[in-house]
């Protein structure tokens, strides 16, 4: 029956729209990567795997794993393959107030695509599947002890009415959901028992990375210190940029006594050089 129920009701892919028939197959190669480069193998597959009730067999592929070499702090892919973890110039000039920043993937391809579905079209469903790959991400960059308190980066209460929903938040709550005792001395928090988006701002889209500070700059603030004080906190997000808001978000923290702040997104964006 489930057969001929997806023959006449073909699934349509949420990456490209093309529709696609069960039995459709993997195209030939591998995923995206740097010629003479071993992907992230557990990163690739989680993401087949988790994905292929939403994109076709060929969008499947189109998904870059972030891999070493790469910045010890902020995370971003450096262009040559060769070498080992280091600093990149900008943490280097800007050394900022978050310890770290890693991300499941490239922001590009199928993974954008379906941030973009969840984000901006609030194809909810993919709340799951997203939240798979953070906790990958997690296993794979971190410690199970390096984390007290795992926050979602709040969203503005006026942009929250126009979108009904903080996808970070979604993807906290689908993260503890799963969890099966990786992060037994954690706890995962709602952003808002903590943390507010207290200053309303422009979208970052769009912006440059000095207009994205000084338009996010002063933007958060905590209404609960004690949750802070001495904690390791790990925000979470859909999708690092620039870094703006997660070191803004990091430096109310500080302030308010946190320990040391890291941060996990699902996609982080390559340098168009890259």
């Amino acid at each position: 029956m489930r057969i001929v129920v997806e023959a006449a009701f073909p699934r349509k892919c949420r990456a490209c729209n093309r529709y696609w028939l069960p039995g459709d197959t993997p195209v030939e190669g591998t995923y995206r990567q740097w010629e003479g480069d071993a992907p992230d193998a557990g990163m690739a597959t989680l993401f087949q795997r988790v994905a292929s009730p939403f994109i076709c067999p060929e969008c499947l592929t189109d998904f870059e794993p972030m891999a070493s070499p790469l910045c010890r702090r902020c995370g971003v892919m450096f262009g040559s393959r060769i070498g080992e973890d280091h600093l990149c110039g900008d943490c280097l000039q800007h050394p900022g107030h978050f310890r770290r920043a890693r991300s499941a993937g490239a922001y590009d391809g199928a993974l954008m695509a379906l941030i973009h579905q969840l984000k901006y079209r609030a194809c909810l469903a993919l709340d799951y599947p997203l939240a798979r790959l953070l906790q990958q991400a997690f296993v794979r960059d971190w410690q199970m002890d390096e984390i007290d308190l795992v926050l979602p980066v709040p969203l503005h209460a006026r942009r929250l009415r126009q979108r009904g929903f903080n996808q970070a938040q979604m993807l906290v709550r689908a993260w503890k959901k799963m969890d099966k005792g990786l992060m037994a001395g954690a706890r995962f928090a709602r952003s808002r028992d903590i943390m507010l988006r207290s200053k309303p701002t422009v979208p970052q889209t769009g912006l440059g990375r000095k207009e994205r500070r000084r338009n996010i700059r002063g933007a958060f603030k905590v209404v609960d210190h004690h949750r802070v004080e001495g904690k390791r906190i790990l925000l979470v997000d859909d999708v690092f940029t620039t870094g703006a808001t997660a070191d803004e978000a990091a430096r109310e923290l500080k302030k308010c006594g946190a320990d040391c702040v890291d941060v996990l997104t699902v996609a982080r964006t390559m340098p168009r050089s890259w």
